[in-house]
C-alpha cells in the first residue's frame, strides 16, 4: 500500500513539474531597423498575431542585429542563423527570375491588390516549383507604386534625366534611368540618406513610404508620379523548415491561417497605410508632387514592352510560362481593383 502511494505521488509530481504546454521560440532577423514602418506595420503585427493565434505556444525573439545582408536572408533562415526573416525578390534576380513580373511599370496603385494578385499567381504557377528550397514560405507582397524623387527638379521628360545620378533598386528603374541618359547607382536602401546628403546621387526611386522612413523627405522635395507606378518591388517572408516541421498540428494550422493570401492582404494593406502616411509627411514638409504628363507615360510604355519581353524570356528559362503569368496577374489585379 505504501509503495502504491509512493508511486502515485511520484507520478503526480512528474505531472506538476511538466510544462502546461510546449513553447517554441523563433528568432527573427530583420535588416531594417525595428522602428522602420515596414516592421511596425507589417512584420511585428504578424508575429504578434501568430503568438495570439497559438495561445503563446509560438513566440518570436527579435534579434537586435541582422544576421546577414538583405539578399542573404533566405539562406540565413535555411542554414539556421535565424528562424524567420524577409527579403526582396529583386535582390536575387537569377534565383527569382519567375517573380520579376512584380517589378514592371503600371502594375497598380494599391499594394493590397497587387499583393493578393501576386500570391494567387504564385499558387497557380509557382507552388509546384522548388524556388524556396530549405525554408517554409509564409507569404509575399508588393510595396506601393515606385516613383522618381529628385533633389532639384521634376522628371517630366526623358531629357530631364540626362546626366542625373539616381539611386535605384531593381533592374526596372535602373534600366529606365539608363535608357534616358541617367546614371543608375546601385546601393542598399539604408544608404539612401548618406548618398543624397553627400551629393553622391541627385535623386532616388522609391515609394512614398521610404521618404520619412529613411529620413530623406527634405533631401528630395520634387516627386514625379507615374499612374500605376513607375515600377514595383516584391518581398517574401520565410520560416525555418526544420522548426516548422517540429510544430504541433494545431500551431501549424494557426500559422497557416495567417499565411498565404491572408498574409498578402495583411502586408499589402500595411504598405498602403504607410505609403499614404509617407505622402502626407512629404506634403506637410512642403514637398511637391506632379503627375507625369502623358508624353512621359508613353515613353515608359515603350520601355515596358521590352521589359515584358525580357521577363517572358527569363520566366520561360526558369521553367514557367511568362506570357500566361503576365496575363493572369494583370487580370487578377484588375478584378481586385474593380476595373
Amino acid at each position: 500500500m505504501k509503495r502504491s502511494i509512493a508511486i502515485l505521488m511520484a507520478g503526480g509530481l512528474a505531472v506538476l513539474s511538466a510544462p502546461a504546454s510546449a513553447e517554441t521560440v523563433l528568432t527573427y532577423s530583420s535588416w531594417l531597423p525595428w522602428t522602420h514602418p515596414v516592421n511596425t506595420a507589417i512584420y511585428i503585427p504578424w508575429m504578434e498575431n501568430v503568438e495570439k493565434a497559438t495561445n503563446g505556444r509560438v513566440k518570436f525573439r527579435r534579434l537586435p542585429k541582422a544576421v546577414a545582408s538583405p539578399r542573404a536572408h533566405l539562406d540565413a533562415v535555411r542554414t539556421g542563423q535565424a528562424d524567420a526573416g524577409m527579403s526582396v525578390h529583386d535582390y536575387s534576380p537569377r534565383r527569382f527570375a519567375a517573380y520579376q513580373f512584380s517589378q514592371l511599370p503600371f502594375l497598380g496603385d494599391k499594394a493590397i491588390h497587387t499583393s493578393v494578385a501576386m500570391w494567387r499567381t504564385h499558387v497557380k504557377f509557382f507552388a509546384a516549383k522548388n524556388f524556396y528550397k530549405g525554408v517554409k514560405l509564409v507569404g509575399m507582397n508588393t510595396h506601393g507604386p515606385g516613383m522618381f524623387h529628385h533633389s532639384k527638379k521634376f522628371i517630366l521628360t526623358p531629357a530631364d534625366m540626362k546626366g542625373q545620378k539616381i539611386r535605384t533598386g531593381g533592374p526596372i528603374p535602373r534600366n529606365i534611368v539608363k535608357a534616358w541618359g541617367g546614371v543608375p547607382v546601385r546601393q542598399p536602401a539604408p544608404k539612401s540618406y548618406e548618398l543624397l546628403s553627400t551629393g553622391v546621387v541627385d535623386g532616388i526611386t522609391f515609394p512614398f513610404e521610404s521618404l520619412p522612413s529613411f529620413k530623406i523627405t527634405k533631401l528630395v522635395p520634387f516627386s514625379t508620379y507615374i499612374p500605376g507606378g513607375l515600377y514595383s518591388s516584391s518581398h517574401y517572408l520565410v520560416m525555418s523548415e526544420s522548426k516548422w516541421k517540429k510544430l504541433s498540428a494545431a500551431d501549424k494550422k494557426a500559422i497557416a491561417g495567417l499565411s498565404g493570401e491572408a498574409f498578402a492582404r495583411h502586408a499589402g494593406s500595411g504598405w498602403d497605410k504607410i505609403n499614404d502616411h509617407g505622402k502626407k509627411v512629404a506634403m506637410a514638409a512642403g514637398n511637391k508632387l506632379k503627375i507625369a504628363p502623358a508624353s512621359l507615360v508613353a515613353e515608359v510604355k515603350k520601355l515596358s514592352v521590352a521589359f515584358e519581353r525580357d521577363y517572358i524570356k527569363g520566366a520561360n528559362g526558369a521553367g514557367v510560362d511568362g506570357a500566361a503569368i503576365l496575363k493572369y496577374f494583370k487580370a487578377e489585379v484588375a478584378k481586385l481593383s474593380g476595373k
